[in-house]
Parts: structure tokens; sequence; C-alpha cells
């Protein structure tokens, strides 16, 4: 028996989570075991059971206000699903997993650190340092609903730079209905005034290792690469999307990579398996610096401590964060999947952005002058 909400009108889209025994119907031991006790298991998992704060859900439209950097306040207005003339008239390709239909706590923050004035900032150095470029190329990876990839061209038009006479930023994902939706959110929130001219914002399809997004035949370099929440499913997908980010990556680029920890000693391995390609991984030290987000996201640990027993530092760092269930002050090593469940909307955000750190990365030296090189004969 299905259970229709009271308020539900004709027409609307109702969503069902089937689950089964060994995902969504957990038993008690597994619901009273500690967070500290799932993050330390070693098996490949589907993305665990996070409780989406869902904004405007009757409407099928997310609304996230970006940072306090922006000239005026900004607040995107993401569809999650396409309006129902498009979608009935037109027969997609539902490749993905479904988790592109909704914005992910990590890709919030970090749509509001790139447009706060602590990202405004570092965003304006990454352009200084790329003078004597006129155009300037960044590419979203495993875009969703785009909050990311648009709140970096809100930024990027933010920012005054006379010698730059264009910025392309390309969202990418899989599937044809996921590049539809991209392309009406782009639509719907990429309005810049008189910055409309330089900025240029699509829509594109991009399998991480498969397929490459081309220049003249030659895969095209971007000088950011920026995504949210790409390590949750499992170590399969690292090598494809280390391939993407390598070929795509300036040898002077910058990646910008938003964490949601799940399982530490998995996702440890994209960082590993990145370093051994030149690829080096570091604290974004002035977002965590932020007066703004000191609170939200307190975690200082750099990737080879996060969640590692091993580490006193990390340890320290589940024992003495506290999160509130049901007004009640817990530590976050001491959180279970049945604290999680009395978690009101506030306190469950509270509890998810305390497990987002942001990471900046750029080819080590050594391998700078080898990718040139490269680039240059190729």
């Amino acid at each position: 028996e299905i259970m229709i909400p009271e308020d539900s009108v004709a027409g609307d889209v109702l969503q069902i989570q089937v689950g089964n025994s060994s995902s969504h119907r957990r038993d008690a031991a597994t619901k009273s075991s500690s967070l500290m006790d799932e993050l330390n298991g070693l098996e490949d998992d589907d993305v665990n059971e996070t409780k989406l704060v869902q904004n405007n859900v009757r409407e099928g439209v997310a609304a996230v206000t970006l940072g306090e950097g922006l000239k005026s306040t900004v607040t995107l207005q993401l569809l999650e699903e396409l309006p129902k003339n498009d979608s009935s008239s037109t027969v997609f390709d539902r490749e993905g997993d479904g988790t592109a239909n909704c914005p992910w706590p990590s890709g919030i923050v970090l749509a509001q650190s790139l447009t706060s004035k602590v990202g405004i900032e570092y965003l304006t150095k990454m352009l200084k340092h790329s003078e004597g470029d006129e155009f300037i190329d960044c590419m979203e990876l495993g875009s969703g609903l785009g909050t990311c990839g648009i709140a970096m061209a809100h930024a990027l038009a933010s920012i005054e730079t006379p010698s730059i006479t264009s910025y392309q930023i390309v969202l990418t994902d899989r599937g044809d209905e996921t590049i539809a939706l991209l392309r009406e959110n782009i639509d719907r929130n990429c309005t810049f005034g008189s910055a409309n001219k330089k900025l240029s914002v699509t829509p594109h399809p991009l399998t991480w290792g498969n397929e490459l997004l081309t220049d003249c035949s030659a895969p095209k370099k971007f000088n950011c690469i920026i995504g949210s929440d790409l390590l949750y499913n499992s170590r399969e997908s690292y090598e494809p999307l280390l391939n993407t980010i390598q070929q795509h990556l300036h040898p002077d680029g910058t990646v910008i990579l938003s964490v949601r920890w799940r399982k530490p000693e998995l996702e440890r391995e994209f960082f590993r398996k990145a370093e051994k390609l030149g690829i080096i991984f570091v604290n974004w030290k002035e977002f965590e610096e932020c007066e703004s987000f000191k609170g939200r996201c307190p975690a200082r640990l750099n990737w080879s401590e996060y969640g590692n027993p091993e580490s006193e530092c990390s340890n320290e760092y589940f024992l003495k964060t506290n999160v509130s269930v049901g007004n009640v002050t817990k530590s976050l090593a001491a959180i279970t999947e049945d604290d999680m469940e009395c978690m009101n909307d506030e306190e469950y955000a509270s509890f998810e952005e305390k497990q987002i750190q942001i990471y900046v990365a750029g080819y080590s030296a050594k391998k700078k002058g080898r990718k040139r090189d490269f680039d240059r004969i190729s």
C-alpha cells in the first residue's frame, strides 16, 4: 500500500524510494552503530542514507542562496525535474544513478564559498595568475542541477577583469535528461547584466575516462575545474575521474573539490592516486579561516587524517565536535543512524556540513614543466 500525501493534487509527481534488505532496511544492530564505526568500514557503498533537506519540494524547485561576496543577493531557483511539457513529449536517455536531481549539501557549501568574499578574492588571485590569457575556461564535473557551475559563473561575473575578453563555463554530467535539466537551470539562473557579453555557460555530456571535450582535436584545457561530492560511489570511479581531470587541467590550472566524507579509508585512495599523477590536493585555507564557514565546516584535517583512527587530531575532532539531536547535544563520534533519523532539517544540515571539506589542487612544479612540454609537442 502506498500512502498519498493529503495535500497532493492531480498532476503532482509522487517520488517513491525503493530499498532492499542490504541498504534501507538496516537491522537494529546496524542502526545503533556509531558514525565512527561507519567511517572505519571498508566496503564500497551507495550514498549512505543522506537525508536531503528539500526546498519547495512540491513545485520541484530548490532554492539556494549564494554567498555575500556578490554585488547583490542571488538566490538560485533550480528545477529538480524538467517541466512537464518538455518531459512528456521527449523520451530521454536516463543514464546516471539518480543523484543528479537534487542539490547536495557539499555542493551548496561549495557554491556559497565560491561566491563569498573569500571565494571572490581567491578567484581574483587565480585570474591574476592567468594574466596574458584573454580567454578563461572553467568546467564543473558531475554538475547535477548545476548549483556550483552556475555559482562560479556568478562569481566570475562579479570580478572586473578588463584584460579578459571571454569566460566559458562548461557544466558536465551524464544522460540526455540531466543535460536538458542543466540547460533549463542555466537559462533560468544565468543573467549577469553587463557581464553577459563576456560569459558563456553551457551544458555538455561527459562520461569520466571515456570521453574528452576537444579543442581542435586536442583535449580542451581548463583554467579551473570544480566538483562536489564526486567520491561517494566507489573506488572504481576514481581512475576515470582522475583521467578526465588530468586530460583537461591546464598546466597552471586549479581544481576545487568539495568532499563530503563517507568512507574515508576508501576515499583517501583518490587522493593517493592523484599525487602519483602529480596533482596535489591541499586544504583550502582561506575557506577554513573564513568566519562564515568556521562554525559550519570546522574540520581542519588534511585528507590523510580525516576519519583515520591512527590520527590523534581526527579522533579528537570527532570526540569534541558536537551536533544536536532533538535538542540533545552529542559528539559527532557517537551519532548513530537512529540519531540521524531523529534530527530535524536544521540539525541534519549542520551534521552534514561538519563532514564537508574543500580541497584545492594543481600540478606539482615538476609536473607542470612536463605538462607544458607535452602540450607544446602535442
